[in-house]
């Protein structure tokens, strides 16, 4: 594989949240998005799935948002206090490039899903994109960039993942 993927479910998550995620598929989406966007091969990320209280604490930390949210990305940019929010960012210039970190709630991904009509791994693949694309630089604080980056999900995922509208959805508002 061209990319490594690196996917981590926290301890703290329980059996039957854990066993939602799909592991293969969500390293084969990763690849399939950095490969659609041109990203050098061997480029390194991570992605956490873990519960609510982790992903508040990592809001409150890097955010001042003291709330949960369904998903945080961190590109890892030497210029960025947060670059390396979870362990593995290579320090030596032979490494492979090190892409960022994704971390998603589980509990947030499940009810969203439902509140949108989606599968679990439908909203919990929503998720990752959202996250990678953002670390890719794609972000949604004009209108005209919100479009672009739910052009690029939805190209990913299809129209579907957006079909309930953005009331479904925190995506860390």
């Amino acid at each position: 594989m061209p990319y490594e993927v690196i996917v981590e479910l926290d301890e703290a998550l329980s059996a039957t949240e854990a066993a939602t995620v799909d592991v293969p598929a969500v390293e084969a989406l990763v690849a399939r998005v950095l490969t659609d966007e041109a990203i050098e091969d061997e480029t390194v990320v991570t992605v956490l799935f873990a519960d609510d209280a982790f992903l508040q604490a990592l809001n409150r930390e890097h955010r001042d948002l003291d709330e949960p949210t369904d998903v945080l990305s961190y590109a890892a940019d030497a210029e960025s206090e947060d670059a390396a929010v979870f362990p593995g960012m290579p320090e030596d210039e032979d490494e492979p490039p090190y892409l960022g970190d994704i971390a998603v709630s589980v509990p947030t991904a499940l009810r969203q899903a439902a509140a949108a009509d989606l599968e679990p791994s439908e909203e919990i693949a929503h998720l990752v994109v959202h996250g990678l694309l953002h670390i890719l630089g794609y972000d949604h604080e004009e209108p005209e960039e919100d479009a672009a980056m739910r052009a690029r999900e939805e190209g990913y995922l299809g129209p579907r993942i957006h079909a309930a509208g953005p009331d479904a959805h925190v995506l860390h508002r």
